[in-house]
């Protein structure tokens, strides 16, 4: 028997570092999921502020092609954004209604112009860092703004 530490044993050397190992282990995967859960606290709302300055950008354009002008504020951003997060990886889309009524009860995409009323959608498609917290590989990111195109409010009779 050892008399410097009278209480130990060939039974349990080791244990500590394996309890330190495996709870390690545990608090190492925690800490991960965390900045996973961090990382996609962040895209969304980055997704969120893009959508708003993008269609702000487009609703206030005098140009009539608004899906245009919509992606391109997304491409030419030169926000801070932009350099974290790929602008390539988003899909837009642009529905138009004549009315709250049409906006209830949508169609599908309406492509046009000279209708007052927009539909702008954005769709941020993440790579998870550690796929293993979810059971997808791409998680799908979508935000929507309905907006009153500045320049087709006259035709707003609401």
């Amino acid at each position: 028997m050892n008399r410097r530490y009278p209480f130990a044993n060939r039974k349990h050397r080791g244990l500590v570092t394996l309890e330190f190992i495996f709870g390690f282990m545990v608090m190492f995967t925690c800490l991960m999921f965390w900045v996973e859960l961090c990382v996609i606290g962040f895209l969304s709302s980055m997704v969120d502020y893009a959508v708003a300055e993008s269609s702000r950008v487009a609703r206030s354009s005098a140009n009539a092609n608004y899906a245009t002008v919509f992606r391109s504020a997304i491409d030419n951003s030169d926000d801070v954004w932009t350099k974290i997060i790929d602008p390539e990886k988003f899909a837009v889309s642009v529905e138009y209604f004549s009315s709250f009524q049409d906006a209830a009860t949508p169609p599908g995409s309406v492509f046009g112009v000279d209708k007052p009323i927009a539909l702008y959608e954005v769709t941020y498609h993440y790579d998870p860092i550690f796929p293993m917290f979810f059971n997808e590989d791409n998680l799908t990111l979508t935000r929507q703004v309905f907006a009153i195109q500045e320049y087709e409010r006259d035709q707003f009779s609401q």
